[in-house]
């Protein structure tokens, strides 16, 4: 018997008419189901048998953890499963987005290939993200990306880029994108950098509307150390991970971005293929006149 947690973006208006229908199926196939006390509220109700936990304790208690939104979700889900090593299976009620890819039309489909072992499980590399500041060092993780920018502040901002001890660049911009392979698909690429195939082990440094037309992306492998230094007379820095969770630092600090020693899984069905995906939600089309195979 497999247990499944859910975790959900509760904004999404379609999430509530599926929810109901889709415990009941996996109940109904003696599966245990729990969710978090966000979605047991208002708009649901579970059924008695279904587990009511916080986010901060439901991975506890499941095999597999289903993450219904868009990317965004499977990020905020990934943050709750930490380094527990629970994978996550991502039901697409997004726009464009790379990570949650059965869309709503397959859920029972998918749960069904669950259920029956036909599935495999893909590691994604995961950041750590040393914060030093006022004499301490603060360390947080991030799956996509972590951007240092200007903030509220309109001047461009000034950072120094060193590569496992070696200086990369003194770079003037917006501010500064460091990506895993599953982060080059989304502000990375916005910024000008390039598609990674998630499998390899690589970090991407790519600066955000440089003030030098010369400043380019750069591909390091994922055991480099990348430490970024301000300006002394920056005013307004910040620092995001992932998109989600964002803060103000001084010029003082030194943020330090290093591959944990840990991954996420994301559960992958047999006909997932990242190309595929990838020709979709970047709308590449046709083939070439008179090229077979």
């Amino acid at each position: 018997m497999k247990s499944f947690g859910i975790v959900a973006n509760y904004r999404k208006p379609d999430l509530w008419s599926l929810l109901p229908p889709l415990v009941d199926w996996l109940l109904e196939r003696d599966c245990s189901v729990a969710v978090t006390d966000r979605l047991a509220g208002t708009h649901y109700q579970p059924p008695e048998e279904v587990k009511v936990y916080s986010t901060a304790t439901i991975v506890r208690h499941v095999d597999v953890m289903l993450s219904i939104g868009g990317d965004g979700t499977i990020l905020s889900t990934a943050r709750i499963i930490g380094k527990a090593k629970v994978p996550i299976l991502g039901i697409h009620m997004g726009g464009l987005g790379f990570l949650a890819e059965v869309p709503t039309a397959d859920t029972f489909k998918a749960l069904k290939m669950v259920i029956d072992g036909k599935y495999r499980l893909e590691e994604r590399m995961v950041l750590a993200v040393d914060l030093q500041h006022g004499g301490k060092v603060e360390t947080y993780y991030a799956v996509n990306d972590v951007v240092v920018d200007r903030g509220g502040s309109p001047r461009l901002l000034h950072t120094r880029v060193e590569v496992t001890g070696r200086r990369l660049n003194d770079y003037v911009a917006d501010g500064l994108i460091v990506a895993t392979p599953t982060g080059s698909t989304a502000y990375s690429l916005a910024a000008g950098g390039p598609i990674v195939v998630p499998a390899l082990e690589a970090l991407t440094i790519t600066p955000i509307c440089p003030h030098s037309l010369s400043a380019r992306s750069i591909v390091v492998p994922s055991t480099d150390k990348i430490v970024i230094r301000f300006e002394e007379s920056e005013e307004g820095v910040a620092l995001t991970l992932d998109g989600q969770v964002r803060f103000e630092i001084d010029s003082a600090a030194v943020v330090t971005t290093r591959r944990a020693n840990w991954n996420i899984k994301m559960v992958r069905l047999p006909d997932s293929d990242y190309f595929q995906i990838l020709r979709t939600k970047m709308g590449w089309s046709g083939e070439a006149r008179g090229v077979r195979g």
